[in-house]
């Protein structure tokens, strides 16, 4: 498969919008509907690829129409009519632009499902791992009220969901009451908070010393992205493990967190490092050196979530939990998602 090849010939750029049951709120942004730029990309045989990438501009700083334009303009047209192996597509992909890393990651999910289904195998055989069975997702409970939080857990435990990401930084000194109008309503469940850079350095070592009696599996980013001496500060004193996320992009991010001791975990997502090949360095890293991860993911449409829960079959020890929640928070699962859902658990479709 190294010296595999395909011809790109032609593509389509179009929007998915998908509703959700409840907005998605955190401490950097409200989301309403789950939506994304959609591309299709055709090779030289007719077979199709499919990508997909949402807007944050909060994070990735990337609108819909900056995500449309670097691909239209940008990423695609050095890749059309010409014969490419993977590797020279993604260096292609990769040397043209800095950042835009949602954009770079729609082109790069289209072409791995390209070269997948030349090889005729499942795309989590085609990066290497063995049959999946499904991953554990946690799902989101947003920036509301604590009493509204409260209900909202409630809910989810109804529907079988136990294994709870609790967005906090309201700003507005509820924040341990959040936390802990969340585990009164869930004394079982498996609970994660996230801060999403919305606390001070001191703030956050007393939320964290506050909240360590309620069994937090971890903490979020509390710190600013930037604020990597207050992150190992903390990372130092925290009684509850923090993982580092909007500080976490690129490999070399990862490698200097890590070395530095700014975090004990990250969150590796597909739209913050620019794709599957991207991720799967940064996770095979991570591998290598002994680190736990998050496989994250932003509020993003089937074909991105259905591109982690495969790179996520293949680091199964690598991956300690597992945030792509977003099928869990559709009003509808689209008829030709890839993906089912049960209870916490999600599944490729294809896998059986």
């Amino acid at each position: 498969m190294l010296f595999m090849t395909i011809t790109l010939t032609d593509f389509t750029l179009t929007l998915v919008h998908i509703s959700l049951k409840i907005p998605f709120i955190t401490a950097l942004r409200r989301v309403d509907d789950a939506v994304a730029v959609r591309l299709e990309l055709f090779d030289e045989s007719g077979r199709r690829g499919i990508g997909e990438a949402p807007p944050t501009v909060a994070i990735t700083g990337e609108s819909l129409e900056d995500i449309r334009n670097s691909l239209q303009n940008v990423l695609l047209p050095p890749l059309l009519h010409k014969p490419l192996t993977m590797e020279e597509a993604q260096r292609l992909l990769h040397e043209r632009l800095c950042g835009h890393t949602s954009a770079k990651a729609c082109l790069d999910i289209a072409l791995h499902d390209l070269f997948a289904q030349k090889a005729e195998i499942p795309l989590w055989r085609y990066l290497g791992a063995g049959e999946p069975s499904g991953v554990e997702t946690a799902v989101t409970v947003s920036l509301e009220a604590p009493e509204t939080m409260g209900e909202r857990t409630q809910d989810f435990l109804r529907k079988g969901l136990d294994i709870l990401k609790v967005k906090v930084g309201g700003g507005d000194g509820k924040d341990f009451q959040r936390i802990r109008a969340v585990r009164e309503a869930a004394p079982d469940a498996t609970i994660l908070v996230d801060a999403n850079q919305a606390w001070e350095e001191k703030e956050a070592l007393r939320l964290i010393e506050t909240i360590a009696p309620l069994g937090i599996e971890l903490i979020e980013q509390p710190l600013k992205a930037e604020d990597l001496a207050g992150m190992r500060r903390l990372t130092a004193e925290s009684p509850i493990p923090i993982l580092a996320d909007e500080s976490a992009f690129t490999l070399a991010q990862v490698r200097e967190i890590i070395e530095t001791e700014a975090a004990h975990m990250v969150n590796v997502k597909l739209m913050k490092c620019g794709g599957l090949a991207k991720a799967k360095e940064i996770l095979a890293w991570c591998e290598s050196n002994g680190v736990e991860c998050m496989m994250g993911s932003m509020l993003e449409t089937p074909a991105s979530i259905e591109a982690a829960i495969h790179l996520a079959t293949v680091f199964p020890r690598t991956i300690r939990y597992t945030d792509l929640d977003s099928p869990l928070l559709y009003e509808k699962l689209p008829e030709k998602c890839g993906v089912a859902v049960s209870g916490n658990r999600l599944y490729l479709k294809e896998a059986g």
